[in-house]
């Protein structure tokens, strides 16, 4: 039979029910159609307590704002346990979202969405893992949908799919559903005014910047304040670039103020600040709270909006602060957006941690980094090329320590969503990123380098990897020295635009000089404990699921763990390690469990696993002196060497792909375990399931837990993936079984298994099975058919009889109907595999008495019959053997039996031992198998 995804047994299952003969695979495999019947449905959550849901207050609305510039769905209407909650679109490039946010008491409150002008005729709701059909139902008008958030989930988001799935964009704009815990009134500051009207209350430690950036920007106006950049003497004057030499004393352009509507403004040009900008308050702010310490230790925002170059904290030490942290709270309707950037190189994230420590982040308000606008260079941006711009994300940590985000919101990120640069000891708590976009650069959490650094509760929409870490120095594309920047302005040409040049490395320095370091420095330490739980990540077209190690400037990346990690609609692959490129980044551990990756759009293997060789890499002093790679340990800063050593530890432990891919394979380990895996909603318990090539591995343990608890070794061999049986009696003869729980053989005595009868009034039965070879590397020294059998049907056979089964190899491209197509799925007798078996021709199981558990005739009325249980093997070692000497992608087996017209004997079917229509008392164990001997 064809196994639906997600039919296997979880951990966590969903209640078992009765399989529909009309299949609905809702939130199934990536592909899963629902035929337009099955979705004439009406359907009722259960009954709960009451559900306390709070809905947030338009974005941006406050302070003398009063329009929010969030535009509601016109394609949902969504309600949360009966509350009416605005689903918002999100369509600055593309619209690929609309998005429902809200607050409950209740992690799984009932969600029912409303499509008017959609038909519904297919959903998927993600993690797919933890949607199964049964989680679904849908109106008999097709207009509405209802669902529970999944407890076995623990996640506080889900992306629903409406005729669409993660491999295509046709259901656009999808939904996504965020429902945050109620916030604890704790966090919340007291919002008392200062007397005064200052917005400085030294009597709460309160600074309302709302309050105080009106009293700021009245008496500072930007007009006033804003210079453009003077003509300074370059950083590069008198040396010799790429062959050119930069004149001694040579200066940058003196920099004037530009229309804001400017396109690609370069430094020194800078753009001019609009009046309501509040940056500059920004930076008098926290030089107020600095400057009160004993008084002051909250930064507020009121709703309302903000625009500025964004919230940059640079040199607060928190700890020096009343209470030992600087706390900064945004309101739930705050929006805090950035402003287009002042130049092309500048350097102004949505949030930025810079040099600083004990820092927490509350409150539900909106930080939106402007990206699609600022780069929009056709419009009113600017290009962002990586030679010609410095990176920047949407919340940043660099060189801090002791920073804690609690339930942050940022959109639109420029580029990354959330990252760290030599950062320690920062915590993300339920944290959101809402960057749905075709844009470069928009990793999910991108945690580059760090130190005891925590994400629990991640939610993020982005165009690249939805994790990655070791990317150290992302803007050395920008340094002074480097090829790309060259290569720009033409420098040893005879073209060399030199002046163009300096002003660019002007523009470099200038964000050094405010940072303290270097482009090259921005990574300049390992990274070690970084944890990631609980998150839910989506993409719109490239990246991976997790990726560790690409460029690492020969630091060290050290114990990384996954726990809880979701990830949908990737391109590029699923779990991915690098060692480049020079020199390579040396691992120790890596622990994924519990997870799921949708690898629907994967080009590769889920797993791409490579660590170190044993080869030896050095680091040059001037790489070291200049390019910001890790320095010799003694600290000489002289050239050095180190071996690439394996990856100490990898486990993957209960991780779901949810279809099968190529070949994975895993390098340089020296203990990789992998455990309970799950590939299309089946266990792994086939190598077949899960093909995996592997070199340099010191200790590979591959195993997976049976029904009874029970630790045991993945068979090398092949899971079934398609069987069914055919009938030759005339009500039998038009009908496909590849859905049923068993598998039947009953010889009629017209040739050496049955399969010459034609007509008449004969019941014969044969039964198909397919298996995968692709997880062969060589032909097999053995092969083995394992059926397990159930029964036979009739009392009056005696339990001491005895039979054998007949094995043939067949094509599914030559059938008896005389056409070419008769593939298990619509397999009938009439139109079947053709073949004429002859003593020389099966393979044949040793005798066995068919015993005396008897099984009723027909589909369905035996599912809860008792199992004889006994595995009926076949050596079927030559077809293996000539199926794969001849390239075969999968093997096609006829079975049937070699005794009496009156033995009708049953096997369990790939359907019969898992999913929740299983038999019974089928086990997954009992599922045709094929087992291998290299």
């Amino acid at each position: 039979m064809n196994r639906p995804a997600g039919g296997d047994a979880d951990p966590n299952p969903v209640p078992a029910r009765r399989r529909s003969r009309v299949k609905r695979f809702i939130a199934a495999a990536a592909g899963a159609t629902i035929a337009a019947a099955s979705l004439m449905l009406t359907g009722t959550v259960p009954a709960h307590a009451a559900t306390t849901v709070h809905t947030y207050a338009p974005t941006g609305v406050g302070g003398g704002t009063t329009t929010s510039p969030d535009v509601a769905s016109t394609k949902y209407q969504v309600q949360v346990a009966g509350t009416p909650v605005q689903a918002v679109q999100y369509a600055q490039n593309g619209h690929n979202f609309d998005i429902a946010r809200f607050a409950s008491d209740s992690r799984t409150p009932t969600i029912t969405v409303t499509l008017p002008s959609t038909t519904i005729d297919t959903v998927n709701i993600y993690p797919a893992r933890y949607y199964p059909s049964s989680s679904v139902s849908v109106s008999a008008d097709k207009h509405t949908l209802t669902f529970r958030l999944s407890a076995d989930a623990g996640l506080n988001q889900a992306i629903v799919m409406v005729n669409g799935d993660s491999t295509n964009a046709t259901g656009q704009p999808y939904l996504a559903v965020v429902n945050d815990p109620l916030e604890d009134p704790a966090r919340r500051p007291n919002t008392t005014s200062a007397p005064d009207g200052s917005g400085v209350n030294l009597q709460t430690g309160v600074l309302n910047f709302q309050e105080f950036a009106a009293k700021y920007l009245a008496a500072h106006p930007n007009s006033a304040a804003q210079k453009a950049p003077a003509a300074t003497t370059s950083s590069m004057a008198g040396k010799t670039v790429n062959g050119t030499a930069i004149p001694a004393g040579q200066k940058t352009s003196a920099g004037s103020l530009v229309s804001a509507s400017s396109v690609n403004v370069r430094y020194p040009n800078v753009r001019a600040m609009a009046a309501g900008d509040v940056t500059y308050a920004l930076r008098a702010a926290i030089d107020t709270i600095k400057a009160n310490p004993t008084a002051l230790n909250t930064l507020y925002f009121p709703n309302g909006t903000y625009v500025w170059s964004g919230l940059l904290v640079n040199g607060l030490d928190g700890s020096k602060l009343k209470g030992g942290k600087l706390k900064i709270y945004t309101d739930e309707g705050a929006l805090l957006k950035n402003r287009i950037q002042a130049y092309m190189e500048a350097f102004e994230p949505a949030v930025g941690i810079i040099n600083s420590s004990d820092i927490e982040l509350d409150g539900r308000g909106v930080f939106d980094g402007s990206g699609v606008a600022n780069y929009n260079a056709r419009s009113i941006g600017d290009s962002h090329d990586a030679y010609r711009s410095q990176h920047q994300g949407g919340v940043m940590v660099m060189h801090s320590s002791d920073i804690t985000f609690n339930d942050t919101y940022v959109r639109d990120a420029k580029q990354w969503n959330y990252e760290t640069h030599t950062a320690n000891r920062v915590t993300f708590n339920n944290i959101k990123a809402l960057t749905p976009y075709r844009q470069p650069w928009i990793d999910g959490t991108d945690f580059a380098s760090g130190q005891d650094i925590t994400a629990n509760g991640v939610f993020t929409l982005g165009n690249d990897d939805a994790f990655a870490s070791g990317h150290y120095n992302p803007s050395d594309g920008f340094a002074p020295l480097a090829p790309g920047v060259w290569n720009n302005f033409q420098l040893g040409t005879s073209s060399a635009d030199v002046q163009g040049y300096v002003n660019a490395v002007g523009a470099h320095d200038t964000v050094a000089d405010e940072l303290g370091f270097d482009n090259y420095h921005w990574d300049a330490a390992d990274s070690k404990n970084i944890s990631v739980s609980n998150t839910l990540n989506w993409s719109v077209a490239a990246g991976n699921a997790i990726r560790i190690g690409w460029n690492a400037y020969g630091y060290r990346l050290t114990n990384y763990t996954f726990d809880n990690f979701n990830s949908v609609s990737p391109w590029a692959g699923g779990i991915f390690t690098h060692n480049s490129p020079n020199p390579y980044a040396r691992f120790q551990s890596i622990v994924v469990k519990n997870s799921s990756i949708d690898n629907s759009r994967f080009t590769k293997g889920p797993v791409g696993i490579n660590g170190g060789n044993g080869s030896t890499q050095t680091v040059t002093a001037e790489q070291q002196a200049i390019y910001g790679l890790a320095p010799n340990p003694d600290g000489s800063g002289t050239a050095y060497s180190y071996t690439r050593a394996p990856i100490g530890t990898l486990t993957l432990d209960n991780v779901w792909f949810s279809k099968q891919s190529t070949s994975s394979s895993i390098t340089g380990v020296t203990n990789a375990t992998l455990k309970n895996l799950r590939v299309g909603g089946q266990l792994v318990r086939y190598t077949s399931q899960f093909p995996l090539t592997t070199s340099g591995v010191g200790t590979l343990t591959n195993t997976y837990t049976d029904a009874n608890g029970q630790t045991r070794n993945v068979k090398a061999g092949a899971l079934t993936n398609g069987d069914t049986w055919v009938g030759a009696w005339t009500g039998d003869q038009t009908k496909n079984n590849s859905s049923d729980l068993t598998l039947i053989t009953r010889n009629t005595g017209v040739g050496l298994m049955g399969e010459q009868y034609t007509t008449g009034s004969g019941d014969g039965k044969l039964s198909y099975l397919q298996f995968p070879l692709s997880g062969l590397t060589r032909a097999p020294s053995q092969a083995t058919l394992h059926l397990t059998y159930v029964g036979h049907r009739y009392a009056s056979v005696p339990s001491t009889d005895t039979d054998q089964l007949l094995v043939h190899p067949v094509s599914d491209t030559t059938c008896t109907g005389g056409g070419t197509s008769c593939p298990v799925n619509t397999m009938t007798w009439q139109n079947r595999p053709s073949f004429t078996a002859t003593t020389s021709s099966v393979a044949k199981s040793a005798t066995f008495t068919l015993g005396s558990t008897l099984v009723p005739e027909g589909g369905g009325t035996h599912q809860g019959n008792a199992i004889d249980g006994r595995d009926i093997t076949v050596d079927i070692t030559s077809f293996v053997q000539n199926a794969y000497a001849a390239n075969q992608p999968t093997l096609l087996l006829a079975v049937g039996t070699a005794g009496g017209t009156n033995h009708e004997l049953r096997f369990v079917s790939s359907e019969g031992a898992t999913g929740s229509g299983k038999l019974t008392n089928g086990t997954a164990e009992m599922a045709p198998g094929v087992t291998v001997t290299p």
